[in-house]
C-alpha cells in the first residue's frame, strides 16, 4: 500500500511540470499533441476494456482525428456533418466490408460511436478553451479544481471514510472522501479565480466549482460504472500508482463540457 502511494506521488511530480509547459508555454501544436496522445490512450484503454474490434478502434481513431482537424480549422460549420459521419460511417463500412449482421456487429458500433461521444468531444472542448482569449488560465482553474477534488476525495476517503458512497461502483469510495474531495475543491477553486482574476469571486463563482466538482465525481463514477460492467479494476497500468490513462482523465470527461458550457455563455 505504501509503495502504491510512492509511485503515485512519483507519477504525479514527475508529470505535472510536463503538463504546465504544454498548457501554459509551449506552441500551441504542443498542446493539441497532449490531447491527442491522450485521447488515443483513453480510447484504446476504453476499447480494450469493452472489446472492441480492432476495425472500428481504428476507425474511431480515425474520426477523432477528423473532428480535431475540423475544430483546429476553425471549421465549426461543418461539424454536425462530421457528428453524421461519426453516426453512419461505422454502418456505411460495415455494409462496403460485407460484415455478418449480428448482435455484436451492432454492439462494436455502438461502442465506437460512444467513445467518441464520451473522450473526444469533451476533449475537442478543451481545445476549444485553449483557444479561448484567456483559456489557459480555465484549464489551470480545471486541473486545480479536479486534481484537488480527487486527491482529498481519495486519502480522506481512504483514511476517514465509514459510509459508502456507492458500493456497487465503486467499493472503496465513501461519503466522507467525497465532501472533503467537494469542500477543498472549493476552497482551492475560489482562491484560484481570486488569484487569476478569472472572475468576481461570488454567488456564482461559487456554483462554478461546486457544479465542477460534482461532476468530476460522477464521471469517476461513470467510468467505474463501465468497468464494474466489465469486470475490469483498472483501465490500464500507463501510470505508475494511478492505473490507466483513462482511470486518471475520467473525472474530466463530465466536467470540461460544463466549463466549456460556462465559458460560452459568459
Amino acid at each position: 500500500m505504501q509503495l502504491m502511494h510512492v509511485k503515485r506521488w512519483i507519477t504525479a511530480l514527475l508529470s505535472l511540470p510536463v503538463i504546465i509547459y504544454l498548457i501554459g508555454y509551449s506552441p500551441p501544436y504542443g498542446f493539441y499533441i497532449l490531447t491527442g496522445v491522450v485521447q488515443f490512450i483513453s480510447l484504446r484503454e476504453l476499447y480494450r476494456i469493452t472489446k472492441v474490434s480492432l476495425f472500428f478502434q481504428v476507425l474511431a481513431y480515425l474520426l477523432s482525428f477528423f473532428l480535431l482537424l475540423l475544430i483546429l480549422e476553425k471549421l465549426f460549420f461543418l461539424f454536425p456533418f462530421a457528428v453524421f459521419c461519426c453516426i453512419c460511417l461505422p454502418f456505411i463500412l460495415s455494409i462496403i466490408k460485407g460484415l455478418i449482421p449480428s448482435r455484436s456487429l451492432i454492439e462494436d458500433i455502438a461502442k465506437c460511436i460512444f467513445g467518441i461521444v464520451y473522450i473526444t468531444v469533451p476533449f475537442l472542448m478543451l481545445v476549444l478553451i485553449y483557444c479561448y482569449p484567456g483559456g489557459k488560465a480555465w484549464i489551470f482553474f480545471l486541473l486545480c479544481v479536479i486534481f484537488t477534488t480527487d486527491t482529498f476525495a481519495f486519502y480522506f476517503g481512504r483514511y476517514l471514510g465509514r459510509h459508502k458512497l456507492n458500493e456497487k461502483l465503486s467499493p472503496k469510495k465513501t461519503w466522507e472522501g467525497a465532501i472533503s474531495g467537494f469542500v477543498f475543491s472549493v476552497i482551492c477553486g475560489l482562491l484560484f479565480i481570486r488569484a487569476f482574476r478569472l472572475m468576481k469571486v461570488n454567488a456564482e463563482a461559487f456554483i462554478l466549482v461546486s457544479v465542477l466538482s460534482i461532476m468530476g465525481q460522477i464521471g469517476d463514477l461513470a467510468e467505474s460504472m463501465i468497468k464494474r460492467s466489465y469486470n475490469v479494476k483498472d483501465s490500464g497500468s500507463i501510470l505508475p500508482g494511478h492505473g490507466g490513462m483513462l482511470d486518471r482523465i475520467d473525472s474530466f470527461l463530465f466536467s470540461i463540457p460544463i466549463l466549456y458550457g460556462y465559458i460560452l455563455t459568459r
